[in-house]
């Protein structure tokens, strides 16, 4: 679909409030093999049909395929359809979309890359095994609600393609578990969710095609997100029965790092200014005058430089019992924050909680700390976000981008 609004478009979107898709559609089009991946995984099932293989003894990588394969697929056809939804709905505004729309799609989006290059990996080798704890929990959803009518549309278009896959994926269970009640109570466990989640699905459908009014919207979306979270865990389910009853393997553990030295504060000879920041931004910056400089007013702001480096201490503990790990883009890693002090990004392969922030698996999370002046509260913050490479360096904390 092309995604280049007329002047007139861009000047009503902009008085309707929406902002530009150019983000969203970058990541579209990045994530499109995901589709080929899937075709691949659906092949490769009923391979393993044919060869006699059931859930169960399937081997681990390709265990780890499918399951990686789904969840790419489900979070991408999530942001087409409710991007394409938008765009089906307003033809004069395509390519602008409300600001929850957006936020709520770049957090699909956002994860499809990680799943993408997992599958990938599980695909090529068959020494492969997942570092993350699944099954993995769905992003978010927006805190607006109930959201715009177009959005719901979309979820609902999702939520159909979705179910059907899903009982794609559910034919390749055998009617009765092959050994053990152990496996029978996880195929029980699959068939239940499964039904369930048809459900609410039907449900949804159901009331969305009473009438179309904000109380029925109301009503009706809780159960369209029930259904997809539902559907999304079920795929994980089947992909790897093991995981029904909470028996995920172990993360891999990460490299080791040097644990910062919590004793040492600012005003101490030994204490190192660049203690937050990544390793391959110091060395690019080390030389920066600027960058020195915004180090130094960070640290003097601080009205507690202690609790700042007891949560980098709990960063760090978590990397090293493999927790957490630098996020990457299946080229390398990603890098870190662009604003100062220029912390690593990561990205969560258990949930963890750090800072006092609850995190996710495959939510990837920057260290962000800083004031602009003494007259602004010093903040120390763990926060969460798609990020994504700029190249971009600035000598000031984040701020929110207002919208």
């Amino acid at each position: 679909m092309a995604v280049n609004p007329t002047v007139w478009g861009r000047m009503y979107a902009r008085l309707q409030g929406e902002v530009p898709a150019t983000t969203l559609e970058a990541y579209r089009r990045a994530s499109l093999p995901v589709f080929e991946v899937m075709d691949l995984v659906e092949a490769r099932r009923l391979e393993c049909a044919t060869e006699g293989l059931d859930p169960w003894t399937v081997p681990p990588a390709t265990r780890a395929e499918f399951l990686c394969g789904w969840n790419a697929f489900v979070l991408q056809t999530l942001g087409n359809d409710i991007l394409d939804a938008d765009y089906d709905a307003s033809p004069a505004t395509v390519g602008y979309v409300p600001p929850v729309t957006a936020e709520q799609v770049l957090a699909f989006y956002g994860q499809v890359e990680e799943w993408l290059d997992r599958a990938r990996q599980a695909h090529a080798s068959p020494d492969y095994r997942l570092d993350v704890e699944v099954p993995a929990p769905l992003p978010a959803w927006t805190r607006e609600e109930p959201c715009p009518p177009t959005h719901l549309l979309g979820i609902l278009r999702a939520m159909r393609s979705v179910s059907e896959h899903a009982a794609a994926a559910m034919a390749f269970l055998p009617e009765k578990a092959p050994d053990g009640p152990g496996q029978q109570a996880q195929l029980n466990r699959m068939r239940q969710i499964h039904a369930s989640a048809q459900s609410k699905a039907q449900y949804a459908l159901d009331l969305h095609g009473t009438a179309s009014t904000p109380d029925v919207h109301r009503r009706l979306e809780p159960f369209a997100r029930d259904a997809i979270e539902m559907f999304y865990e079920l795929g994980q389910l089947v992909a790897d029965p093991w995981l029904a009853e909470g028996a995920a393997a172990p993360a891999l553990p990460g490299p080791a790092l040097q644990a910062v030295p919590v004793s040492r504060l600012p005003g101490d000879p030994a204490f190192d200014i660049w203690c937050l920041t990544d390793a391959q931004a110091r060395a690019r910056l080390h030389a920066d005058r600027r960058a020195v400089r915004a180090l130094q007013k960070m640290w003097k702001l601080d009205p507690d430089p202690a609790r700042t480096l007891a949560v980098q201490e709990e960063i760090q503990t978590a990397f090293n019992r493999g927790q957490v790990a630098y996020a990457g883009t299946g080229k390398g890693r990603l890098g870190h924050f662009h604003c100062c002090p220029w912390s690593p990004i990561y990205v969560v392969r258990v949930p963890v909680t750090i800072g006092g922030t609850a995190l996710k698996a495959v939510q990837r999370f920057v260290f962000d700390v800083g004031a602009l002046n003494e007259a602004e509260t010093f903040r120390r913050r763990i926060l969460t976000g798609t990020f994504q490479q700029t190249g971009d360096v600035e000598y000031g904390p984040h701020r929110e981008k207002s919208t």
